[in-house]
């Protein structure tokens, strides 16, 4: 039986089995291509979920315990154990990959970085230019503060 939005449910006395119909809730089933997917209530979930954290591998006598409690089967609940782990391996996979990763970097403005040294050109004059280089005059690298680092004077 097809019910608005898409969903099946396979009701045990035909279409027509009014009893069915107050059952739906814990049995509804959606319907992706051939397969049906079981959407659980979420007392079952919340159930099967203490489960797991009280132990990720259920036995056979609790599988059966906790199936007949949700009116599950239990495959339904082995296969829902299954999900689970591998849910969990996939998010400690993901927190692991990021606490290797470096934090990505903060809105902040940037701050000025020191370029690459610089030489100070000779101050050109009429006289200079004509002479070549003056005696006395200081050369050398520009520093970060606008000194003059490693200053050569020519004698």
């Amino acid at each position: 039986m097809r019910l608005p939005g898409g969903v099946y449910v396979n009701a045990p006395g035909g279409e027509g089995d009014e009893s069915w119909g107050r059952h739906l809730l814990s049995s509804v089933k959606t319907r992706t291509k051939d397969k049906y997917r079981v959407v659980y209530t979420d007392h079952q979930r919340l159930e099967l979920e203490k489960e797991f954290h009280y132990s990720r591998y259920i036995t056979i006598r609790r599988k059966a315990e906790l199936a007949a409690t949700l009116g599950l089967s239990e495959r339904q609940v082995k296969i829902w154990f299954q999900n689970r782990r591998a849910k969990e391996r996939k998010i400690n996979k993901k927190k692991l990959q990021q606490q290797q990763q470096p934090p990505p970097p903060t809105a902040q403005p940037p701050q000025p970085q020191p370029g690459p040294l610089r030489s100070v050109p000779e101050p050109l004059s009429p006289v200079s230019s004509l002479q070549g280089s003056v005696p006395g005059s200081v050369t050398g690298v520009l520093g970060p503060t606008g000194g003059v680092l490693n200053p050569t004077v020519t004698q």
